[in-house]
């Protein structure tokens, strides 16, 4: 009886023990846990972290974390010298692109991917009506890369048919080096002039695209001018941009203010580039198995139904299936050429990073 009641006595005091250590580590304050997320899907994924963070989720059990989002735009990290070390790095990044992921191991950043995509948003072609009629001669052809470029070579609306007071073409997309929707948009129109998806540096070198390229380059008013969101400075008018190619996203997000002006016409590009945004943590000796498991709650709640269907409200698409009539910013586009389920035309497959960088030198010689 002695014995039994020593045993149980023992066991009131390792639990009392495994309690209080557990309430104590739960007392502290949580571990950070950075991420780094592309502007694109900056806002949606902020939301769903608070979200999270309001459910005080641990790992191991006991040890509470914290998710902090942070804006990093992908070429920040590629192109170039990279801006993360092993000291001083995020747990997780959420590229606008998987062609990104690549190009980061390429510059040596150790990555592990998590989820191969969270949401999508594809590039979409633009412009205020009045411009796009004249390009497409009422629309009899497509808004895309022949009809954008023949007249960036032309220049002049009044030698298209324009009126003369619209003067010269004024043509957007994402400053090339440094948001991947820009160089997308390139990369979407390298495909359209060889007529082929896979794309390798050769073509990217060739005197008759990189002609060719360069009306097109000309023909943007000016980068800095333009900003982060060159969808967003159009809405300022068509005095100061008249076509562009954004991702769906964006115009979905600045169409209100777009139609302030005057309606207008979009269509997806026969050789498209989708925003994928992949989730990838920082993997080397250092990473912990907290830090993956934290990483790991966080993919889990970005993928689960809750945070897949909001994601619509900021323009994205989720990563499996497509929106419905019932997301108000699709179906609000709709009258204007997004569609629920579009023609996702040709995927292009890029070169290798150095062909893109060298690629990328040549665009920021040629503004």
């Amino acid at each position: 009886m002695r014995r039994g009641s020593i045993f149980v006595v023992l066991f009131i005091i390792v639990a009392a023990v495994v309690i209080g250590v557990s309430q104590f580590l739960r007392s502290q304050p949580p571990t950070e846990i950075t991420v780094a997320v592309d502007p694109l899907a900056l806002a949606w994924v902020e939301k769903a972290a608070a979200a999270l963070n309001a459910t005080d989720p641990v790992v191991n059990a006991t040890q509470r974390i914290q998710y902090k989002v942070t804006p990093v735009d992908d070429l920040d990290v590629w192109a170039g010298q990279r801006i993360w070390s092993p000291s001083d790095h995020p747990a997780a990044w959420i590229p606008a692109s998987s062609v990104s992921v690549g190009y980061a191991g390429e510059n040596g950043v150790p990555l592990a991917e998590v989820a191969p995509s969270l949401a999508r948003t594809p590039l979409v072609w633009g412009g205020y009506a009045s411009r796009v009629d004249v390009l497409t001669d009422g629309g009899t052809a497509a808004l895309d890369w022949p009809a954008v470029a023949g007249a960036a070579e032309t220049a002049s609306w009044t030698a298209l048919g324009g009126a003369s007071d619209w003067q010269f073409i004024k043509l957007a997309f994402g400053q090339p080096g440094r948001k991947m929707g820009g160089l997308g948009a390139l990369f979407s129109g390298a495909g359209d002039f060889f007529q082929k998806p896979d794309l390798v540096g050769g073509d990217l070198r060739a005197a008759d695209f990189r002609e060719w390229m360069l009306a097109v380059i000309e023909s943007v008013p000016n980068f800095s001018t333009l900003g982060s969101d060159p969808a967003a400075a159009m809405a300022r008018g068509p005095s100061t941009v008249e076509i562009g190619i954004f991702s769906e996203s964006q115009w979905l997000l600045n169409l209100s203010g777009l139609l302030q002006n005057e309606d207008i016409r979009l269509n997806y590009p026969a050789y498209q580039f989708v925003l994928d945004f992949p989730l990838v943590r920082w993997q080397d000796s250092s990473t912990t198995p907290e830090q993956q498991q934290a990483v790991d709650i966080l993919s889990a709640w970005l993928l689960a139904e809750a945070q897949q269907a909001d994601a619509p409200d900021f323009g994205l698409r989720p990563a499996a299936g497509e929106p419905t009539e019932a997301d108000a910013l699709f179906a609000a586009g709709a009258a204007y050429g997004i569609q629920l389920e579009p023609d996702y035309g040709q995927a292009v497959v890029v070169p290798g990073r150095s062909d893109a960088q060298g690629f990328i030198q040549w665009v920021n010689s040629s503004q």
